[in-house]
């Protein structure tokens, strides 16, 4: 199965389940038009989602163990809180896809701060000009 494939299920299988989620990472940051290779998909949950979108991607294969996954589930607590309220909704053939607002994934990588978060701002911001 390749990353694409993957996102799909996960997306069908979190909004079958009505769980509200957030694509985020690189995955969001070509969405915004910034295209870059990714090797994971990055989703924002609520919190109190966790235990239940644990249960439902074991099916789809995902073993949480300590191994490099390609599902990163970050949790929208604290300051993330918010963008699951803002987020976008991306029709495609194979189904909805929810993704993170913009100025959300903008203060994401701007506070990560990685050499990775910081080209990708810089890709989003030649886009805005």
């Amino acid at each position: 199965m390749n990353l694409i494939d993957e996102l799909h299920s996960i997306a069908t299988t979190l909004s079958d389940a009505g769980v509200a989620y957030a694509v985020c990472g690189g995955i969001a940051v070509t969405v915004y038009g910034a295209t870059r290779s990714t090797k994971d998909i990055d989703v924002r949950i609520a919190p109190k989602d966790l235990p239940r979108v644990l249960d439902l991607v074991r099916p789809l294969g995902y073993v949480f163990a300590a191994f490099p996954l390609i599902l990163d589930i970050l949790l929208a607590a604290a300051s993330f809180s918010s963008c699951l309220d803002d987020r976008v909704r991306i029709d495609l053939p194979e189904g909805p896809l929810w993704v993170v607002s913009r100025a959300p994934l903008l203060r994401m990588k701007r506070m990560a701060g990685r050499p990775q978060d910081l080209a990708d701002l810089e890709k989003l911001d030649a886009r805005d000009e």
